[in-house]
């Protein structure tokens, strides 16, 4: 009965706003506890607002769904927050790097400038300093995930090389769902839904609903990725498919992965001198080791808080 309450709660609130531009009094309730970390319902009509400008397409889901995709999105965050604090002493980073990081968001969103990207949250009803506490939360976090595993990355330049040469120069635009390891059972029963929400409601609105990965927040987006930066078993697998087409379940270290192929090109890298190419991969492959690493290590810290629906 008290989930039923919640999200005859958050459809109220829902209504209210969105067919209203004008200020009004809706109860602002507790809905969801991470330790001593509270989550209201104006932090999930405020992280579905978010999430509209990080993945448009999740607007066709249904209030229950969003609730739901925002809840949990707003639950890694606290655990991630709640961790951070452990080791600093408030959630900040210095202007410098935090310009630099919205210059890369607003370009990637095809936006000119910061002023434009400032124009795009507020008609969005978003305020900046809330974006950028949420910004400042996610450089944090990867830092911390950089010092804690950094030193276990393992990247061979040598079959980055060979890789190069084997491989014809070729870019992927791909989007992901990453799912925790589980039962044999478990797993079907889970497939069947994942299968059953990309044929009615797309890939990028499953891997909302669905993926544990960061990139669940943008659709599963991954972005373009060079071809000879994958390792051997997702370029067998992504060979064999046709622009929009998805993978079966590829186990990795941090649980089963189900890659679509939005697009292919040709890299327009190709002429790049071949010591400039090697060290580009060893950036992209250390980020792809880093993101295993912190998807795994998010799953362990969730055990060791207490998270409670009110």
């Amino acid at each position: 009965m008290k989930k039923i309450s919640i999200y005859k709660s958050l459809i109220i609130i829902l209504l209210f706003l969105n067919n209203l531009n004008i200020g009004f009094a809706v109860e602002n309730k507790i809905l969801v506890k991470v330790n001593n970390e509270i989550i209201t319902t104006l932090d999930i009509y405020n992280q579905i607002k978010y999430m509209n400008i990080l993945n448009p397409e999740i607007k066709n889901l249904d209030n229950q769904r969003l609730f739901e995709i925002s809840k949990n999105s707003l639950i890694k965050e606290k655990i991630k927050k709640i961790n951070l604090l452990k080791i600093v002493d408030k959630i900040y980073i210095d202007e410098k790097n935090f310009n630099v990081i919205i210059e890369n968001i607003y370009k990637q969103m095809k936006l000119n400038s910061i002023e434009e990207y400032k124009k795009m949250l507020k008609n969005n009803d978003l305020d900046y300093e809330y974006v950028r506490y949420k910004i400042s939360i996610e450089r944090l976090w990867n830092e911390m995930i950089f010092q804690k595993f950094s030193s276990k990355i393992k990247i061979n330049k040598e079959n980055i090389k060979t890789e190069i040469l084997n491989n014809p120069d070729e870019k992927l635009l791909l989007s992901e769902i990453l799912i925790p390891k589980t039962k044999e059972k478990e797993l079907q029963t889970k497939l069947n839904k994942i299968k059953n929400d990309i044929k009615n409601e797309g890939f990028s609105n499953a891997a909302s609903i669905h993926s544990i990965s960061d990139t669940a927040a943008k659709g599963g987006k991954i972005g373009w990725i060079e071809k000879s930066s994958l390792n051997n078993v997702l370029k067998e697998e992504l060979s064999v498919l046709k622009v929009g087409e998805y993978t079966k379940p590829i186990i990795t270290p941090s649980g089963f992965l189900i890659i679509k192929l939005e697009d292919k090109k040709i890299n327009e890298t190709s002429k790049e001198d071949l010591n400039k190419k090697i060290e580009r991969l060893v950036i992209i492959k250390t980020n792809q080791q880093l993101n295993q690493f912190s998807n795994m290590y998010l799953n362990k810290l969730k055990n060791n808080v207490t998270i409670n629906e009110i």
